[in-house]
């Protein structure tokens, strides 16, 4: 059935704002969930999540939910453990190791949960050790103590200040004789004079430990292998850009009459329409809002860079608030010929006449082929970056865009080069 994309913000006030909402604001993926909710409590709705669809299907999408269901179905307990290992979070995991016997007493433990809370994403240490020992009530040597038996925790290598401590922590996993221990030791408190260390006649042995280091530790809690689903197909056609809806993960609600007609069914029956009527809104509203994205961010589907935009412009654009727009492309994704992108992705800010994702690019580059005897430090990347779009910035910046980039710091970036050469 074709759709009607043309639904203005005006039927909102009849509509339910509670009911519209959240429907608008849900990812796709878990659209069906909240309509089956809202089916449970209506008796006039019927939902039929339309995903009975044989795997002979020409769309793309049809198959993709196919695979994506036979993988959740088919999964043998084995995998549906390591499923449930894998949802903990970096945070339960150290929580369920603080115990005895590495930490035996109350205080012990209180210390742990404290250092636990200045862990950062990666696995690294950023608490100030005579703050905690104060919010504990005892004195940083017990503080640091504590943290010392991080090392003997999983994921290995957590809780220390630096890589350089990490991989000292992370020594602990392995069974090495005294001189490779040592030699090891020595390599990794002297890493910026790593030359020192070529010639030994065991440097062999030594690179092939570091290589299995994890650098950042808590690297694998980190990932996210959450399958991405798009709600917009933005495609070539006949040499023109197509925006296509992606109706295979869209549920088909039923309206129905129930037997009686007082004054319950009739609000219900009522109900029931008008969610009928939000879904319409909903996919109408994606679509407009793609249909901004292709006109004013054209150059980055014919493969160019993104240009700045703000949700404010869609939302004058479109004549709805700029809440609205927020809420609409929230956890919301976009296919094109370049991949899959959250909507949000297509905002950016300006510095100048410049936008982030420019000089996020621009930053990339640099990264990509600077001199590995040389890496750029993050002062340096700043002049580069302002020289370039003759911009004026200021250089934390720089750390948060890296960290955005998955760009390893200067320090952690001289050490893999030096890796890679030995």
């Amino acid at each position: 059935m074709k759709q009607n994309f043309n639904l203005k913000q005006k039927q909102l006030p009849r509509l339910s704002m509670q009911t519209w909402l959240p429907l608008l604001q849900c990812s796709l993926s878990d659209l069906d969930k909240h309509l089956q909710v809202a089916t449970s409590e209506n008796p006039c709705l019927e939902v039929d999540s339309g995903f009975e669809i044989s795997e002979s299907s020409s769309d793309s999408s049809h198959r993709a939910y196919l695979e994506y269901q036979n993988h959740v179905s088919n999964a043998s307990s084995d995998e549906i453990e390591w499923m449930s290992v894998s949802s903990q979070s970096l945070y339960e995991k150290l929580d369920d190791q603080i115990t005895a016997p590495l930490f035996p007493t109350p205080i012990s433990q209180k210390i742990a949960r404290q250092i636990i809370f200045y862990i950062n994403d990666e696995g690294y240490f950023e608490g100030d050790i005579d703050e905690i020992a104060e919010q504990c009530g005892t004195d940083p040597y017990k503080v640091e103590q504590v943290r010392q038996r991080f090392a003997y925790l999983e994921p290995s290598g957590v809780g220390a200040v630096d890589y350089k401590e990490s991989f000292l922590f992370q020594l602990n996993d392995y069974e090495l004789d005294d001189e490779l221990s040592i030699l090891l030791s020595a390599v990794i408190v002297q890493f910026d004079h790593i030359e020192k260390f070529v010639d030994h006649p065991r440097m062999h042995d030594a690179k092939e430990v570091l290589q299995r280091f994890r650098n950042p530790p808590a690297m694998e809690y980190m990932s996210n292998d959450e399958q991405l689903l798009p709600d917009v197909f933005v495609e070539f056609k006949k040499d023109e850009l197509s925006i296509r809806i992606n109706h295979a993960f869209y549920p088909d609600l039923t309206v129905n009459q129930i037997d009686k007609y007082d004054n319950f069914a009739k609000q219900k029956f009522k109900e029931a329409r008008e969610l009928v009527k939000l879904l319409d809104l909903r996919k109408a509203t994606l679509y407009n809002v793609a249909l901004v994205l292709i006109e004013k961010q054209y150059a980055f589907f014919m493969g160019g860079e993104l240009k700045p935009l703000r949700l404010q412009d869609v939302a004058d654009e479109l004549g709805f608030n700029e809440s609205t727009i927020s809420r609409a492309i929230s956890d919301k994704y976009l296919e094109c010929e370049r991949g899959i992108f959250a909507f949000k992705d297509f905002f950016s800010n300006a510095i100048g006449n410049v936008s982030t994702s420019e000089i996020k690019h621009f930053l990339q580059r640099l990264v990509t082929s600077e001199d590995k005897q040389k890496p750029f430090s993050d002062k340096i990347l700043h002049e580069k970056i302002e020289e370039r779009f003759g911009v004026q910035m200021v250089r934390r910046s720089i750390a948060k865009y890296r960290q955005e980039l998955d760009i390893p710091s200067f320090k952690e970036r001289k050490f893999l080069y030096k890796l890679e050469m030995l």
